[in-house]
């Protein structure tokens, strides 16, 4: 006796798989701002192919709004950032350069600066390929 799969069933099947196969997860280092203000940030990086700190900046964010400096998995455990707003900054005890006037990527920040040496904050991301961090 042959058992016939009528197409309602067959669309059942695929449906279901469908739900219960995802993308790949999209892996990066996005920045949050919950602050209640406008801010721009900067982050700081090791770069493997440059064997260099890079510092980047600016990501202007509206209160509520989310970006993301860092694309892609995580390579390291540590990345520095840097907030700052009309009213509050956002520092730590990391030394990097940044130029505090336009858009930048600046290459060996930790060891020599033409700019503005600047405090930034470290973000522990362990061992995770996707972080985020929340500026509140």
């Amino acid at each position: 006796m042959r058992h016939l799969i009528g197409f309602g069933t067959v669309t059942a099947l695929v449906i279901g798989v469908a739900l219960f196969t995802s993308a790949p997860a999209k892996a990066d280092l996005q920045v949050c701002n919950e602050s209640g203000e406008h801010i721009s940030i900067a982050v700081a990086y090791y770069d493997a192919g440059n064997d260099s700190m890079v510092s980047e900046g600016w990501w202007n964010m509206d209160s509520g709004d989310c970006r993301t400096p860092i694309d892609g998995d995580l390579k390291d455990k540590y990345y520095y950032l840097y907030a700052e707003s009309d009213e509050h900054t956002w520092t730590g005890s990391h030394s990097f350069c940044l130029n505090p006037e336009h858009r930048f990527t600046l290459y060996d920040v930790d060891t020599r600066c033409d700019y503005a040496w600047t405090k930034f904050f470290q973000v522990d991301t362990g061992d995770a390929d996707s972080y985020t961090q929340t500026i509140r």
